[in-house]
């Protein structure tokens, strides 16, 4: 690399008039000694600085670039090569310390990118700086430990690819990342991934990968713009019929003593229309039988008090109390019941529902109130949303059983007209 002959003292005016030439070459400063300005034939510029560390034959000679000279000014540059300038004369080599830095930022995994942006960054909403539910977070982390880490986890972030995060996606959607999970509460879980999980898996992750580029561990998120699991299942509604069906079919089951605690359980979520993790860790003290209520402690959407009705109250009430907290106890009796899924899938076979998922029963609930004339605020109230906009996605089924209101009406009006009965 070529030189020119002579020094001068590097400034903006300086760094803006060095043209390209067929060789690459250096301008040395005429006030600091080995800081200079680099300027390759292809247009590009850099600042560097160069330095001996320590004193003799055996001191190292080191040329070390410091920046683009269009990402930082020449003053900023000035000051960093003396830095490095001042470090040498006290033998220590500056280099060294970001090489090895750069090879920890290198090296870092995905499970440790995860458990960075857990300790820094998960705590706050990151557009618009509000506290997150510690709730939600905990949530994000059991499904990343159950689904992802295992899968990807040992990975080092900057080799990860957006290949990568889409084959995970696509095998916690197919389920092939299910995994059973020891629990304080449950004794065992088994996560079994689905489409849900895989969506919110990925939300969380894209977040991850979000901060690791804001603070400049990757160049990218290789997970912005993913396409989030498809959601190929429609939310199903059962019809009167098939709602026959499935009660034959669970009175049938509890008639042969089959599954009783999850037949249950399966019945009340129908009945109303509460998650399977809000009956299936259900609490006596969570039952208000004078005045016919739930009242949640916990639940997705904080605490959540909410009416039921005789005909639910009266299944509570039949219940045995075979534990001072949980109304419906796990296999070893030392815990909540959590076998819900499994037993679904046998009545749902059983009955001819092979399409409808559990939580469609939680769907069932709400389109049987529309039917029944209830207002969209009220089945709210009913399925413990905290938020309205949430009961919106019902109101189509407003829309659709108006429909029907106003076809049986104009039906009724023109055979009177006609003199029809």
């Amino acid at each position: 690399m070529s030189k020119t002959g002579k020094k001068v003292k590097i400034t903006k005016r300086v760094v803006d008039l060095a043209d390209p030439k067929k060789s690459p070459y250096i301008i040395w400063d005429k006030e600091l000694p080995g800081f200079g300005l680099r300027v390759s034939a292809n247009g590009r510029k850099a600042y560097i600085v160069s330095y001996r560390v320590g004193v003799g034959r055996g001191a190292k000679q080191r040329r070390v670039s410091i920046a683009a000279s269009n990402t930082m000014t020449c003053e900023m540059a000035r000051k960093e090569a003396q830095v490095y300038l001042a470090n040498a004369r006290l033998g220590e080599d500056r280099r060294e310390e970001i090489d090895a830095a750069a090879k920890a930022e290198a090296d870092i995994t995905v499970a440790k990118a995860i458990e960075i942006w857990h300790a820094e960054a998960a705590h706050r909403n990151r557009r618009t700086g509000k506290a997150r539910d510690p709730r939600n977070i905990r949530n994000e982390m059991s499904r990343m430990d159950a689904h992802l880490i295992p899968a990807i986890g040992n990975k080092k972030l900057r080799e990860l690819t957006r290949r990568d995060v889409e084959l995970l996606r696509d095998d916690i959607t197919a389920g092939r990342t299910a995994v059973v999970l020891k629990t304080k509460k449950h004794g065992v879980r088994r996560a079994t991934g689905g489409t849900g999980t895989a969506k919110r898996t990925m939300v969380s992750f894209k977040s991850v990968l979000a901060y690791m580029k804001d603070i400049g561990l990757v160049d990218q998120n290789v997970a912005a713009n993913l396409r989030l699991a498809p959601d190929g299942k429609k939310e199903r509604y059962l019809s009167v019929a098939e709602a026959h069906r499935l009660g034959k079919c669970l009175d049938e089951w509890e008639q042969m003593d089959r599954r009783v605690t999850g037949i249950t359980i399966i019945r009340l979520l129908l009945m109303t229309g509460a998650r399977t993790k809000e009956i299936e860790e259900l609490k006596w003290s969570e039952i208000d039988f004078d005045r016919s209520f739930f009242r949640f402690e916990e639940t997705k959407s904080g605490r959540s008090i909410r009416p039921i009705s005789p005909q639910v109250l009266d299944i509570l009430k039949g219940l045995p109390r075979l534990h001072p907290t949980w109304v419906f106890l796990n296999n070893a009796g030392t815990g909540p019941y959590c076998g819900t899924q499994a037993v679904w899938r046998l009545v749902r076979e059983e009955a001819g529902l092979m399409d409808v998922r559990k939580h469609d029963l939680r769907h069932s609930f709400a389109s049987f109130a529309l039917a029944n004339g209830l207002s969209l605020p009220v089945i709210g109230t009913l399925l413990g949303h905290s938020r309205p906009e949430t009961t919106q996605r019902y109101a189509h089924l407003s829309d659709r059983h108006a429909m029907e209101a106003a076809k049986s009406v104009g039906l009724a009006v023109m055979n009177a007209l006609q003199g029809r009965e």
